[in-house]
């Protein structure tokens, strides 16, 4: 049997886990998660009731593997093509990771913060076989970035803390990346597909799931202007490997 993502299709973690996939030609049987509305039913097959369900998420036979990262580990034991998370570089792709983690973070509570001001971002935040319904269904959208607001307790930052926690780790990249285009070991891993997704937060790229109205809510046209040469590091990544 196929192995089962469940992803959010305009989730920068989900397209990680998703690239990682792709990278390994696995095939793979893909639902869309929604927030709060699949939660209870993610606990239950995650088989973990204690502990807050997140996607992306992968069940593969017996194995339930949590986080973009840990399904690259896992795709990597299996898969065809050269590992993403070689052994010899294990604790500098590991850094990197947390260093996207930090990234994504804090421009996921500046996002939730810019969203409802759109209605056609909101729009873009209801699942993908709702969206014809359009403002219909704006207050479910609303509901939905409420419970991720509260589950990922995103207004524990003020604005321009996360703003200068997300230039911190740009500057590293972008010093990085001077040294040629792959961050670790001059080979592509899995620290160049974090990296290449996280920066959707800050330039969406060409190929993101946005309409226009949602990939000018996503945008962060200060760190945006501000690291040109990270963004087209970004689009030579994507367009050399994904």
């Amino acid at each position: 049997m196929q192995p089962i993502l469940v992803q959010l299709p305009q989730s920068p973690w989900s397209e990680k886990a998703r690239w990682a996939l792709a990278h390994h030609h696995v095939r793979y049987i893909s639902v869309e998660h929604v927030p709060l509305v699949f939660e209870p039913l993610l606990r239950l097959a995650s088989r973990e009731a204690g502990r807050k369900p997140t996607v992306p998420m992968l069940f593969d036979g017996k194995h339930v593997v949590r986080d973009s990262f840990a399904i690259a580990r896992h795709v990597d034991e299996q898969g065809e093509s050269e590992k993403l998370v070689p052994p010899a570089h294990d604790a500098e792709i590991s850094l990197w990771n947390d260093r996207v983690e930090e990234l994504m973070q804090n421009a996921r509570a500046r996002l939730v913060e810019r969203i409802p001001t759109s209605p056609a971002a909101l729009r873009d935040e209801l699942p993908s076989f709702l969206r014809p319904l359009g403002i219909v269904l704006t207050p479910l959208a609303r509901l939905g970035l409420g419970f991720l607001a509260s589950k990922f307790d995103t207004a524990s930052v003020s604005p321009a803390a996360s703003e200068a926690a997300m230039a911190s780790v740009l500057e590293v990249a972008q010093k990085a990346i001077e040294g040629g285009d792959y961050l670790v070991g001059g080979r592509f891993s899995f620290a160049d597909v974090g990296l290449a997704c996280a920066l959707d937060f800050v330039s969406p790229h060409a190929n993101a799931r946005h309409s226009a109205a949602g990939r000018e809510v996503w945008c962060e046209p200060k760190l945006s202007a501000a690291f040109p040469g990270l963004i087209a590091w970004r689009d030579r990544i994507v367009d050399r490997h994904r």
